[in-house]
């Protein structure tokens, strides 16, 4: 691929997140009061899309492959993310907006870190997921940093 093509590329790639930031995000399942007892709720489609050794993260902005490959440089590199595999452990779902980190046995991820990280790769993390041991979804908000 020549330079002016890469150039190109990441002009859309940016023109797109504007236009995102600005306007809102088609297909996004972000619900005001997400209830774990109503189906279509955004909670109840993350706790059927995860098991207790993945960690999901709700992401603004990531819609193409080319934000995941950004955020998936920073994370990959953490003790707590098994990087083995497909993706390095890490899968976008770019209709929802959702990030899934698949997690090494036995380690329990720093959200905080992953917060960091993804806000770095340029991307705003709006909540994270887990799965308690009783098999309940937890739910991580990123701490606001003046």
């Amino acid at each position: 691929m020549k330079v002016t093509h890469k150039i190109n590329i990441l002009f859309l790639h940016g023109a797109l997140l504007l236009f995102l930031n600005n306007f809102g995000h088609a297909g996004t399942l972000a619900a005001s009061n997400p209830s774990p007892s109503d189906p279509n709720s955004f909670s109840a489609k993350v706790s059927s899309a995860i098991s207790g050794s993945e960690l999901a993260v709700k992401v603004d902005g990531a819609v193409c492959s080319f934000c995941a490959n950004g955020i998936r440089k920073g994370l990959s590199k953490y003790e707590f993310v098994d990087a083995n595999g497909k993706n390095k452990g890490i899968t976008l779902d770019t209709k929802n907006q959702l990030l899934i980190v698949r997690l090494k046995k036995d380690r329990k991820p720093n959200v905080t870190k992953v917060f960091d990280s993804i806000l770095k790769s340029g991307y705003k993390p709006v909540k994270a997921y887990t799965k308690g041991v009783d098999g309940k979804l937890l739910e991580h908000v990123p701490q606001n940093k003046k």
